[in-house]
């Protein structure tokens, strides 16, 4: 017996059968490319057995092929769930079901419609086994596990615009920017201009909530109007919400917080608005985290949800465990939620809670520190004079070396983000044949055994 039997006109079988790949890693799918023997029989007897029916409407579903098995399933008491292909009306009499919009489904498994697909059949049919681990959200250009690189006024070795620059020269994929820079900086007017130029080459830019600075600097005037203004003001990809860091204690309201905060703050973009989640800091209150977050995303299916990592426990073992627990929830789930920590750049700590279940990452560590490639550690600004000359071998970072016009500063940065590109392309290689530990023990240098006794349960 299927959970899922597949209606379709042959002329959209395409669509079908990338529906049916893609629903297979969780339920079992019949589709009639399956018969064998009485084309008739089969038919009725495999709807009869099916938990439920996803039927694709198009033009061409009006046909008595297609509307001969949707009777069937009326007739058996299945529930329907009509994916809408096109602009046509629906097949008659079968329009009245509660349907998914499809119109711009390219077979993506974190399109917004399929999620709702696999929450749909979740409800009727529980998953076989967890969801597969995404390698990238294709509703933009990222690939997953993914650092963005951050932009901060706050104690950094560069201003806003200079590090902007950098990154536009560098060619770095993806970066955050905080909103309370692009509002307050003095240089907001060129922060914006060198976003623009950043995101005509390729660039993609998440903005943040502005609460991290105005938490470090005490500006307790900071406010959602201020991100409003960001949001309005400036070009970007996706944008985090205005986050609320007094959570209530309530488990309900805690959500309805995160929720409102996001619907809020949407009006002001045609971005996606990302949820940010803040949990008391007490036994209570991590172990209510993960139940949030899953809650978060039922409610609202986001293309990830954001965790400050310094709220998940007091040290890396404890942290990486939280994301675990966050994980191992969000795994009952029928379809894979994406999670990002705020503020992760060091190289061991995004190994750890990359192998833990987190998906992407931002941090200031490139333009902060200095990295030992070989060591995978960061060090003084001021050391680079150590690890210049390690590893790190590239015709990008032979041209800056060479560059007498470019600064120590920028050639510190240039080699640290030269290490982060290396970083996340050797990550993803690596988790895409399902080798997490492995690249922990590479970026830590210790062996299995050890990992496994100072992170217990991360692992497995």
């Amino acid at each position: 017996m299927a959970d899922v039997y597949i209606v379709y006109a042959k002329e959209n079988s395409e669509t079908a059968l990338k529906v049916r790949d893609l629903l297979s890693e969780s339920w079992s799918v019949w589709l009639d490319d399956l018969i064998v023997g009485d084309f008739s029989y089969a038919i009725k007897e495999n709807i009869k057995e099916a938990k439920c029916v996803v039927a694709l409407y198009s033009s061409f579903s009006d046909k008595p092929t297609i509307t001969g098995e949707l009777s069937l399933a009326v007739k058996y008491q299945k529930k329907i769930i009509p994916l809408i292909l096109d602009d046509s009306d629906p097949p008659y009499p079968y329009g009245h079901f509660s349907s998914i919009d499809f119109h711009s489904w390219q077979g993506e498994a974190d399109h917004p419609g399929f999620r709702l697909l696999q929450k749909k059949i979740g409800v009727i049919a529980p998953p076989l086994g967890k969801p597969a681990r995404l390698a990238k959200i294709t509703s933009n250009p990222l690939t997953l596990p993914t650092v963005f690189m951050s932009v901060s006024s706050h104690e950094t070795q560069f201003d806003p615009v200079g590090a902007i620059e950098a990154l536009r020269i560098h060619e770095t994929p993806s970066i955050l920017v905080s909103a309370y820079d692009l509002v307050k900086s003095a240089s907001r007017n060129e922060m914006i201009t060198e976003i623009g130029a950043y995101r005509e080459k390729g660039g993609f830019v998440l903005i943040d909530s502005g609460n991290y600075e105005a938490h470090r600097l005490k500006d307790d005037k900071w406010k959602p109007a201020h991100l409003k203004r960001a949001l309005i003001d400036t070009p970007h990809d996706w944008a985090f919400c205005f986050d609320n860091m007094k959570p209530s204690d309530k488990f309900d309201v805690a959500v309805r917080q995160v929720v409102k905060a996001v619907e809020r703050d949407a009006k002001h973009t045609s971005a996606q608005v990302l949820p940010i989640i803040h949990v008391k800091q007490t036994s209570k209150g991590l172990e209510r985290l993960p139940r949030i977050v899953r809650a978060i995303s039922e409610h609202l299916q986001p293309p990830v949800i954001a965790i400050p990592e310094r709220e998940l426990g007091a040290g890396l073992a404890q942290r990486a465990l939280t994301v675990r627990y966050i994980r191992d929830e969000l795994d009952k789930l029928p379809y894979y939620q994406p999670i990002h920590l705020l503020g992760t750049g060091n190289p061991w700590s995004i190994a750890l809670l990359a192998a833990a279940g987190a998906d992407t990452f931002d941090g200031l560590e490139w333009c902060r520190f200095a990295v030992d490639p070989e060591l995978e550690r960061l060090h003084h600004f001021q050391h680079f004079d150590f690890f210049k000359t390690k590893r790190i071998r590239s015709e990008f970072m032979d041209r800056v070396m060479a560059n007498d016009s470019i600064g120590y500063a920028g050639k510190v940065a240039f080699h640290n983000l030269e290490y982060y590109a290396e970083f996340g392309r050797i990550m993803r290689g690596m988790y895409s044949k399902g080798h997490e530990e492995a690249f922990a023990m590479g970026v830590t240098g210790m062996k299995s055994a050890e990992l496994r006794t100072l992170f217990p349960g991360i692992f497995l």
